[in-house]
């Protein structure tokens, strides 16, 4: 068996109070980023940050002064971040070839971040997604793991929401969205047992390799239904903002059509592909003129090209920026994005998809944040006129997103970490595992 334990150095740093941390993450913009404010706010606070994820991610962590380890997924994201991944209509060749995939991915970021940790590290923060993989890495190799989510498994099972979420249906649908992705995980994981010595044991799926693991979650717990009671050893930390660029400044188009009228109506869906990109422009548009609003359109993956009177199409723009300008949103609910959008204080229209996207749509409307939302699945310029419409007249949903902004701003999830970390560091605290 190789030899993968801690060594003294560890020890000595733990006890300064300064640790050697690995963030693992992965995935789309909006999945990333929150772990590369996170992991700026870390290093500020003195840590040593090491950050393993793909390429295509590794200069928003590198611009903030953390060394990267580069998981080499590069081959794999074509295929797992397409815009057809949510269609609807999944062919059995196309399902086999994305299960491959995603198999052959998990084996990627296995090898990756083991070879990360044994180049030095205290602690590993893991993303929800790779969580399994790096809570056997730290058992094998004697280092601690933190759950990091910004997006949590047991909102993925349709119909735990606003209306029927419990601390037990919490916990039986994080248990199902684990089950549904243990054959992702299962070659990965028997390779780390193989690699680690751990053979011995029981074979454990995601589920139970998590179970009463700890997990940091990065929402306000304001958002969440008064019956839901989180898991063992899970807590709400509030939300880890996108690192803040002082320098970034608007180009004049953008704040040009900002300074020659009233505030428009924002309209972005990010990494999702919500339909034909050219029906969804053309519905745009008929929204916009139906309601005699102006509008900012952010082209997303989906390439959104909508031109007209009073609508202007941008690309990337930091959304603390852009949200406080904005009279009204509409998106497709991913967690960051209704986090900005509380933030600045709009209202919104969700218009969600897949994933935890309906969660969090059904959080808004039961609120009082927003007075509706439209699947994206039936989503006609009829039923996001009368949505939004009734979001951008009535001020109620302004002045409630008003005052639940202060609270989501003042929920400030870097310092739950930070005092997570500093109770592992000091040898005289509990560590709650």
């Amino acid at each position: 068996m190789r030899a993968f334990r801690s060594v003294g150095r560890s020890a000595a740093l733990c006890i300064l109070g300064r640790m050697r941390i690995l963030l693992v993450t992965w995935g789309s913009t909006g999945d990333v980023l929150p772990y590369a404010g996170l992991g700026a706010r870390l290093k500020a606070a003195g840590h040593d940050v090491t950050v393993a994820t793909s390429e295509r991610h590794a200069a928003r962590f590198r611009a903030g002064g953390m060394p990267v380890h580069i998981l080499p997924l590069a081959r794999h994201e074509e295929s797992a971040l397409s815009a057809e991944r949510f269609d609807r209509w999944q062919s059995p060749a196309r399902l086999r070839r994305r299960k491959r995939n995603a198999q052959e991915m998990t084996q990627v970021i296995a090898r990756g971040v083991l070879e990360a940790v044994t180049d030095g590290a205290d602690i590993i923060l893991a993303h929800p997604m790779t969580h399994p993989l790096c809570a056997v890495i730290a058992e094998g190799t004697g280092r601690a793991c933190i759950g990091i989510y910004a997006a949590s498994p047991g909102m993925l099972v349709p119909r735990v929401g606003a209306d029927t979420a419990t601390g037990r249906g919490y916990r039986a649908a994080e248990t199902l969205a684990w089950a549904a992705t243990y054959p992702l995980y299962a070659a990965a994981l028997s390779w780390l047992r193989r690699e680690l010595g751990l053979r011995g044991r029981r074979f454990r799926t995601p589920s139970g390799i998590l179970r009463g693991a700890r997990v940091l979650h990065g929402f306000s717990s304001a958002l969440l239904p008064k019956g839901l009671v989180l898991p063992q050893g899970h807590t709400c930390a509030g939300y880890w903002w996108p690192p803040t660029d002082s320098t970034w400044q608007p180009g004049s188009r953008l704040a040009d059509f900002l300074a020659s009228g009233p505030a428009p109506v924002f309209f972005g869906f990010g990494s999702l592909s919500i339909g034909d990109a050219e029906q969804l422009s053309d519905m745009i548009r008929t929204v916009v003129r139906r309601l005699g609003v102006r509008a900012v359109v952010q082209a997303g993956w989906q390439g959104l090209d909508v031109h007209g009177d009073g609508i202007l199409t941008i690309g990337e723009c930091p959304h603390d920026w852009l949200f406080p300008r904005m009279s009204a949103l509409v998106h497709h609910a991913g967690s960051g994005t209704v986090g900005a959008g509380l933030r600045a204080g709009v209202p919104a229209v969700p218009v969600p998809l897949v994933l935890d996207q309906p969660f969090w749509a059904r959080r808004l409307v039961a609120l009082g944040l927003s007075p509706g939302y439209v699947s994206a699945r039936r989503l006609t310029a009829d039923s996001l006129s009368t949505t939004l419409r009734t979001a951008l007249q009535d001020e109620r949903y302004r002045e409630r997103c008003t005052e639940i902004s202060r609270t989501v701003e003042s929920d400030d999830g870097t310092i739950a970490v930070l005092d997570e970390l500093a109770g592992r560091a000091d040898p005289r605290a509990p560590v709650v595992s």
